[in-house]
């Protein structure tokens, strides 16, 4: 059985990809087995934040600005492992995405990010 999930507000998940086993350069890179990348694919994406103004009495939506689909780079702390249908996936909340990469994702190296520098067209901010 199959199960479909909606997740709330600005809640994001995500299935982590596997670290590649070769380098752009053709070597074969042996991993820890415990070593995970903070690279992954966005699989469900909430309706995005509530923001209720108090003094006209209305209520809005801040969208998520990313979609299934997607290839983000995201913080390895507060997030929550779960499995859904048998496939162990990320739930995060949009703000511990550090940003979408629009390029492959080779000469991205996990846990190597530098402030100021570019990867894969995301600017790394704060490293």
């Amino acid at each position: 059985m199959s199960v479909k999930v909606r997740p709330l507000g600005n809640i994001v998940i995500i299935r982590r990809s596997a670290p590649d086993s070769v380098s752009a350069g053709g070597i074969y890179m042996a991993w820890d087995s415990d070593y995970k990348e903070d690279i992954g694919e966005v699989m469900y994406v909430g309706d995005g934040t509530r923001y209720r103004c108090k003094g006209c009495n209305t209520e809005t939506r801040i969208p998520v600005d990313v979609k299934a689909g997607d290839i983000v780079l995201f913080s390895t702390n507060g997030h929550q492992i779960t499995k859904i249908n048998g496939e162990e996936l990320i739930v995060t909340r949009e703000a511990s995405i550090i940003g979408v990469i629009t390029e492959g994702k080779q000469g991205v190296e996990s846990g190597t990010y530098k402030a100021g520098r570019q990867y894969m067209g995301v600017e790394v901010i704060d490293g």
